[in-house]
């Protein structure tokens, strides 16, 4: 505690009022713990700015916002720099009429990754070109909810809707510190007790160490707009009424649940369900986004938590998926790429390598895929392929290189271990086959034909597009890739993907299983949770009463789930905060799909 006093007045605060009159001014003893709801939250960029370039005689200017950029031409290509590191590259069309390429964002110490935004700018005027650019905002917020529960005792829960950082515990005893000067956030008791010092300022701001952000941050009391993040949705809304989602995307038609089938009373209970969530549980549900889609239109769209149909969210590992969905996109535009393809074999050979362990050359697209490599690989800390050690290292910034050069533990396809390296590598085949990077090969191949409003995708350090997850996507548009593969590869009239690929990829391929995992029955349920594999896709069935329903669905850390059942042509999506919580997300299939959406369909049952 005295450390922590000791470091306040190298504590800056953040530009939020603080208009509490029942804070205990400091030096006062802490009868009266601080109530209420309060905020933290990082600095953070506007989500768009102006960017403008032109061409003056033979000399090309830039302007970023209201600043003059470096730009650079050479033989069509131009690139406009930020001071931050910040960048636009892209190439000026045939008929000059656009700039079309990516806007660049560097990495953060945290929290952040280094990612590519495409972007186009039209002409306006003969040789300018100018647009507003999506900016990812990279927002950070802490709140901290203290409160008094009905035994009397005092309360405190902190939740960050970004990452879901909460201290190590869901929930704090809050008491009186020791010397007077402030309280004490504990949790647990003997040896696993935590204990979180928090401290008062005189002008009434409080302070907490926080470990992720690496030092003390100052909250002060969270109101208005500001607290949308922590609630589910504000009683101020009213009632709920589901109605068909607005028009918003010209190739995304709309329904009401009625005239998909559904019973528009049984939406609107589930709906008041997840509205009425409270953060303050110890095991809160925090569900970003619920969409549905049947017979290929959109008819269901609720946001909570702050969210809106605009909200770009990290669809986490759910994007280990679009690797697999691409090979589709390149066979249907004829390339022979399948999943008999061997990457290792041709990366090693444009590096300069050679492979010394024989098995990797038998390491195919389908065991890539179905993540049973063979490779030393899994998501646990101590595994050196686990995309954490992975993404810590610094010497070197192909992954690809990365993860082929691990060593091999298993003959290719004997065991299951889950691997983030594995699903990126997909990308050195795509890479291969589309002879583009594989952020530019995914707008091409499925972000334009489906009509995708602004993303935001993650790369490698060497800048060639990440395939192990991480992208922000807009929940309308991961649920167009559901709906497509329910409509046999078809969006909007045209044949996206292969009709046989979306047949095979979908189809189990291996049990998810102690067995196949080499685990015990009590490390599999720790790490796992069944199921088959297939092509990234996981296949499962839902239960609904005394009937089953074969699904097939792409999942990320939180909640980020992405679900097909091919029999009623039904599609679900859901975007989630409930980060390393996979007791309460990893439910939501059964629970919410299998509990109260197919139920809710008329006629179903």
């Amino acid at each position: 505690m005295k450390k922590l006093i000791a470091a306040l007045s190298l504590i800056g605060t953040i530009a939020i009022s603080v208009t509490s009159t029942s804070i205990a001014s400091s030096g006062e003893p802490p009868w009266e713990p601080p109530l209420g709801l309060w905020l933290w939250s990082a600095e953070t960029n506007e989500d768009s700015m102006s960017l403008n370039v032109e061409k003056v005689g033979q000399q090309w200017r830039a302007t970023i916002g209201s600043e003059a950029a470096q730009v650079e031409y050479d033989q069509g290509e131009i690139s406009v720099v930020q001071t931050d590191g910040s960048k636009f590259v892209g190439e000026l069309s045939a008929d000059r009429s656009q700039l079309r390429g990516y806007w660049y964002q560097p990495a953060l110490e945290a929290h952040y990754q280094y990612v590519a935004t495409p972007t186009i700018l039209p002409a306006t005027v003969r040789g300018r070109w100018s647009a507003e650019v999506v900016i990812q905002p990279r927002p950070y917020h802490v709140f901290l909810d203290i409160f008094a529960g009905e035994d009397a005792q005092f309360y405190a829960v902190i939740r960050n809707p970004e990452g879901n950082e909460i201290l190590g515990a869901t929930r704090f005893r809050l008491i009186a510190g020791d010397d007077g000067d402030g309280w004490i956030l504990v949790a647990g008791s003997g040896d696993r007790e935590l204990r979180r010092d928090l401290v008062q300022m005189s002008s009434g701001e409080l302070v907490l160490e926080h470990d992720s952000i690496g030092r003390a941050i100052t909250l002060v009391p969270a109101t208005g707009a500001a607290a949308d993040k922590y609630y589910s949705r504000p009683i101020s809304d009213g009632p709920v009424h589901p109605t068909s989602p607005p028009l918003q995307d010209g190739s995304w038609q709309v329904a009401s649940p009625a005239e998909a089938g559904f019973d528009p009373a049984a939406l609107a209970d589930l709906t008041r369900e997840l509205a009425s969530a409270d953060p303050r549980d110890r095991r809160p549900q925090m569900i970003h986004s619920l969409l549905i889609a049947r017979g290929g239109k959109l008819v269901f769209e609720e946001y909570f938590f702050g969210h809106n149909s605009e909200t770009r969210h990290d669809v986490r590992s759910l994007g280990k998926v679009f690797g697999s969905v691409m090979i589709g996109a390149l066979q249907q535009q004829g390339h022979a790429i399948d999943a008999t393809h061997r990457p290792i074999l041709d990366l090693f050979e444009n590096s300069g390598e050679t492979i010394t362990e024989t098995q990797k050359a038998d390491i195919t697209l389908a065991h890539l895929m179905t993540f049973t490599s063979g490779l030393d690989c899994n998501e646990s800390s101590e595994s050196v392929g686990s995309e954490s050690r992975m993404w810590e290292q610094q010497d070197e910034g192909n992954y690809w290189l990365y993860t082929a050069r691990l060593a091999m533990q298993h003959d290719p396809g004997a065991r299951f271990a889950y691997c983030s390296g594995s699903a990126n590598l997909v990308g050195a085949s795509l890479r291969s086959f589309g002879q583009k990077p594989v952020h530019e090969l995914f707008g091409e191949l499925i972000a334009q034909p489906l009509d995708f409003g602004s993303y935001h995708w993650p790369l490698a350090p060497n800048g060639e597009g990440y395939l192990g997850g991480g992208a922000y996507v807009r929940p309308r548009d991961i649920l167009k890739i559901g709906a497509m593969f329910a409509a046999n590869g078809v969006w909007n009239g045209e044949q996206i993907i292969d009709p046989e690929w979306v047949e095979e990829s979908t189809s189990p391929k291996i049990e998810i299983s102690p067995e196949t995992t080499g685990l015990s029955a009590e490390e599999f349920g720790n790490n796992y949770a069944g199921g088959q594999q297939a092509y990234i896709w996981r296949t499962d069935t839902i239960e609904v009463g005394e009937r089953s329903y074969a699904s097939y669905e792409a999942s990320g850390n939180g909640g980020q789930l992405l679900i097909i059942v091919p029999e009623l042509d039904l599609v679900v999506g859901f975007t989630g905060g409930n980060y390393r919580m996979g007791g309460i997300w990893g439910r939501w299939s059964d629970r919410i799909v299998g509990g109260h959406i197919i139920p809710a369909m008329i006629g179903t049952n």
